[in-house]
């Protein structure tokens, strides 16, 4: 067990590693890939930091638009690939430390029962946080949402990773291991 404890505290980045591959393995049924080139994205608006595949640009408001109909359901940032298949979207809400993470990810996974949904706990910079996992259909076909749900000392983020089935090989690996990465910037 000293050992352990040790090699933990001497080699940090391996506890990390660790967690993401449980973290994928659950949601993927397949360890990570690890052959996607990521960037880390600072927004700088939410003092916040994640890691996307480098590819990715700022969706187009138009694409956003459509994708995401709901004003209230949209997220403030929203990276994707080309085609808009394959989308990272980021908010946030200011706290008053009344948020419960725990009541949100239940409130979530109420929402979408009939969806049959996975929660994951897990703890991302340091904070307790939530993947919320569950498929819906789209215009494009069906979907798989992975969502992050944390508090970070000042405020509630979602974070969600989405993808077409055509993407799920290629990208379910790299949108658990980029909303695992998300960090605030203003420590």
């Amino acid at each position: 067990m000293k050992k352990i404890f040790l090699l933990l505290c001497l080699f940090p980045s391996l506890a990390l590693a660790e967690s993401y591959d449980a973290a994928v393995m659950d949601i993927c049924g397949k360890p990570p890939k690890g052959d996607e080139v990521m960037r880390e994205l600072n927004i700088k608006p939410l003092d916040l930091a994640i890691k996307i595949p480098e590819k990715f640009t700022q969706m187009p408001d138009l694409l956003a638009n459509i994708k995401y109909p709901s004003l209230k359901n949209k997220p403030k940032f929203i990276y994707s690939n080309d085609d808009g298949a394959v989308s990272l979207g980021v908010t946030e809400k200011a706290s008053s430390g009344l948020v419960d993470i725990d009541v949100v990810k239940d409130g979530m996974l109420d929402l979408v029962k009939a969806l049959k949904p996975k929660a994951l706990s897990l703890t991302v910079d340091g904070n307790k946080a939530w993947l919320v996992v569950f498929n819906s259909q789209a215009r494009d076909g069906n979907i798989l949402n992975i969502q992050l749900f944390t508090m970070t000392d000042t405020k509630f983020v979602v974070a969600t990773f989405n993808m077409t089935d055509k993407y799920i090989n290629q990208y379910c690996d790299v949108g658990v291991i980029s909303l695992m990465s998300l960090k605030e910037t203003s420590r």
